[in-house]
């Protein structure tokens, strides 16, 4: 165990200086890693949901069964994310990935022995196991930022680790439809063990590399706030950080309008198959290319796009409420292609539609960072998801509820009228960037 506790401590009080504050080019390997380990980790979530009418066949289940594959992934984040967040504050970013990365490949072995058409709990297990390290990998992509990259690249560096979260859900959206072959029960079982076979590999592939070279910290500080940070004691425990947090309403604003709006989209994303089904039937190919464009879409370009842009603007309040509002535009002309059952209409409204939506997600881990400063980003991160999750599940039973007693319309416009609700509670809250305003503050005490 002391191979894996080296460098634990990253609260370690440091005496620095101006010619301290330096980036490394090794920056980008960690982020890489980073980046493989979420891609195979996020790829569980919505592996079996987007083939949910074929798994629920296999299996001899309902649907709404077959969507716990994903919901156990809300639940688990919501129950643990508050002891894992003590973990990561107490111990490096070296352990918590290597902790996150085994994680994942024993729950993908254990999916291993699923395949026999009784054990769709061992399925469920697995994924249970896969979410405990989902909940690691979710938690410190602002704290992987500020930790490696410089003032000028933490919102371009943090986009480019939620890319990989949206990149994983792209390839766990498209593969299965492809992958799985449904002309009859026994085909779908053997296509099914193979696809699994397939996530082992990449997994352990994955857990090398990372034991190999992942590392816990740079040499130095990369930027002003990061030295700061090492320089000053920090606020530790979890009733003291939570009483900073609770009192401060930027923060709490800034939870209910980013964990709504992309709950929703989570939960949508989990139901989405029966809805398109219904629309178009025999359409499982097609959704598998449709949800890989839309994440594609949102996660690589969107979420790259505009963590560049808040890197040259730091425009967090204004960028939000452009983004929210072209969600709602978009998601109306989604909603009125798959009603219309217009094919090749989804395959350009829904894509767009997750530019604009998937990319509040790197938004909105960038603002509560920006407002909660010097909160570490674990934190805020962790608190951000765990009310996305809450939301999300939430939202996954709202909707299958209504689907079934108020049909498909009404369903829709619920979702509509809620990311209206988030757009306005956006409009409360302030522009008191803190973490922006320690770097200047840093800069003109230099």
């Amino acid at each position: 165990m002391k191979f894996f506790l080296v460098d634990i401590s990253d609260n370690v009080k440091f005496t620095l200086t101006k010619d301290d504050i330096r980036v490394q080019r090794y920056r980008w390997v960690t982020l890489i890693l980073f980046c493989f380990l979420t891609i195979v980790n996020l790829m569980q979530v919505l592996q079996f949901t987007i083939i949910a009418n074929l798994i629920a066949k296999y299996f001899d289940i309902s649907s709404s069964i077959v969507h716990m594959t994903g919901t156990i992934f809300f639940i688990i984040f919501i129950l643990l994310f508050l002891p894992i967040n003590y973990l990561i504050q107490k111990y490096s970013l070296r352990v918590t990935i290597i902790v996150s990365s085994t994680l994942t490949f024993a729950g993908i072995l254990v999916k291993l022995f699923c395949c026999d058409a009784s054990k769709f709990y061992v399925l469920l297990i697995g994924q249970g196991i896969c979410a405990c390290g989902q909940v690691y990998v979710l938690s410190i992509p602002s704290k992987l930022a500020s930790v490696w990259f410089g003032s000028n690249e933490l919102s371009t560096a943090c986009s480019i680790a939620v890319m990989s979260i949206q990149a994983g859900g792209a390839i766990g959206g498209i593969l299965p439809p492809f992958l799985i072959y449904h002309d009859t029960v026994d085909a779908i079982g053997h296509s099914l063990y193979r696809m699994l076979i397939l996530n082992a590999i990449m997994a352990g592939i994955v857990f090398i590399l990372i034991l190999l070279f992942f590392r816990a910290k740079p040499d130095y500080p990369p930027s002003k706030s990061q030295r700061q940070l090492l320089s000053e004691d920090q606020p530790s425990g979890i009733s003291i950080v939570g009483s900073e947090l609770y009192k401060n309403k930027d923060f709490l604003c800034l939870l209910f309008t980013f964990g709504l709006s992309y709950g929703i989209y989570n939960g949508l994303g989990v139901v989405f198959n029966t809805i398109y089904i219904e629309y178009f039937p025999n359409g499982e190919t097609d959704l598998g290319i449709t949800t890989g464009l839309s994440i594609i879409c949102g996660g690589v370009i969107g979420s790259t796009f505009f963590g560049f842009l808040l890197d040259k603007t730091h425009q967090f309040k204004k960028l939000s409420i452009t983004v929210l509002v072209m969600s709602c535009l978009c998601f109306i002309l989604e909603a009125y292609t798959v009603l219309m059952s217009n094919r090749v209409g989804t395959f350009f409204t829904i894509p767009i539609f997750e530019f604009f939506i998937a990319s509040t997600y790197t938004i909105g881990i960038e603002f509560v960072t920006e407002v909660s400063y010097p909160v570490p980003e674990s934190t805020s991160c962790g608190a951000l998801n765990a009310i996305i999750y809450l939301f999300a599940i939430g939202s996954t039973f709202t909707m299958e509820f209504l689907i079934g007693a108020a049909g498909y319309l009404t369903t829709l416009i619920v979702i509509l009228c809620a990311f209206v609700l988030c757009i306005i509670s956006l409009m409360f809250v302030s522009s008191n960037f803190r973490r922006t305003k320690a770097n200047l503050m840093n800069e003109i005490d230099l």
